[in-house]
């Protein structure tokens, strides 16, 4: 009895250790992307960013391109975000099969500077612009929020 016992406190514990023992997991806070928004430039052609329930979908607003993407991991505080290619039609944009991004949000305006690969951020420069002095910063977007 007393082994039958101790084998069954054995395996609760374990079981609490290992996260099988009712305990809760704290879920992540919805990305604060989350939504649809109008790209605004400077360069690229016009068409919308709808991010929702972990993916992204870059779509032309013609209808000519669209590109899907899932988004591997992102942290509100640190306004970072990191995806993964899954798949495109077109002369998609943007191109790549992983990219990190740094973003800012000032009002009602996303600014998103990428970078290719998962291993570092773009330094967010002049949010709101996309520009320094007279200069465009490379893998800048300006996206307006379609509430």
């Amino acid at each position: 009895m007393r082994i039958s016992c101790l084998a069954t406190m054995m395996t609760l514990a374990t079981m609490t250790l290992l996260g099988c023992g009712g305990g809760t997991t704290v879920q992540p806070d919805a990305f604060e992307l989350d939504g649809t928004w109008t790209y605004l430039g400077p360069s690229d052609g016009p068409h919308t960013l709808k991010i929702s329930n972990g993916s992204m979908v870059y779509a032309d607003e013609a209808g000519q391109w669209s590109s899907n993407w899932t988004i591997k991991e992102y942290d509100n505080g640190l306004h970072h975000f990191q995806v993964v290619f899954e798949s495109g039609t077109g002369t998609y944009l943007p191109v790549g099969q992983n990219m990190s991004g740094t973003y800012a949000i000032t009002d009602a305006i996303l600014t998103v500077q990428l970078a290719n690969g998962l291993g570092s951020y773009a330094p967010m420069q002049s949010p709101g612009t996309c520009t320094e002095g007279s200069t465009f910063i490379p893998d800048c977007r300006l996206y307006l929020n379609q509430k």
